[in-house]
């Protein structure tokens, strides 16, 4: 059955936005902490550290290009709703 409604819940859209980037701020400022020393085990442990680290930072910019598309999308939908909501006011 195809509906006659396209709707969108842009509140959602946006909550998942500032979500989004409520995530990709807490990822970006994750500490890599310990590591630090001059021991092979120590020198291992800063690698790892510093790869998950690096790991966190790409994800980060993921998520914040996921918060940005959602927030575009959010605006795009209602801007398009609210043009066509006009037309149809007009040709009445």
């Amino acid at each position: 059955m195809v509906s006659d409604r396209l709707d969108a819940d842009l509140g959602g859209l946006r909550s998942g936005a500032a979500n989004s980037e409520s995530v990709a701020a807490a990822l970006a400022d994750a500490a890599a902490g310990g590591g630090a020393g001059s021991e092979p085990s120590q020198v291992g442990a800063a690698a790892i550290l510093a790869a998950a680290q690096a790991v966190r930072q790409v994800q980060s910019g993921r998520v914040a290009g996921q918060a940005d598309a959602l927030t575009s999308a959010a605006s795009a939908y209602e801007s398009t709703d609210q043009r066509g909501a006009g037309d149809l006011e007009r040709s009445m």
